[in-house]
């Protein structure tokens, strides 16, 4: 089982205020018809509703994709106000990048800009 966002247990967390409005901004007659026009499952709408899941990055882009809504009113409309987030073991797995020392690339590049010319 998914373990839940600590963002749904937050006392002014309200998705569906959030979800109100982009239905009215899309003008979607309904959960599904919301859902399909952010390109999601209903059940995630319904599961979002019910606080069962926090709205994630993903529904958020594509809420900003479909009304050009700032990523930042679209978190203030469902009361989170975190200005700061930890992002967990993102790069845990991937292999490091190497790091080209900077006089190496400021070479090349002068190289480069030189066989250009």
């Amino acid at each position: 089982m998914r373990k839940k966002s600590g963002l749904v247990d937050q006392a002014n967390y309200t998705p569906n205020h959030l979800l109100d409005t982009l239905m009215e901004k899309l003008e979607a007659g309904s959960d599904a018809a919301l859902a399909r026009m952010l390109h999601i499952p209903p059940s995630t709408i319904s599961k979002i509703r019910h606080k069962q899941v926090a709205v994630n990055s993903a529904l958020l882009l594509a809420a900003h994709e479909a009304t050009e809504i700032s990523i930042r009113e679209l978190r203030l409309m469902m009361g989170d106000t975190n200005t700061r987030y930890w992002l967990g073991n993102m790069g845990h797995g991937l292999p490091e990048r190497k790091s080209t020392p900077v006089r190496a690339y400021r070479t090349q590049r002068r190289h480069d800009q030189a066989a250009h010319a």
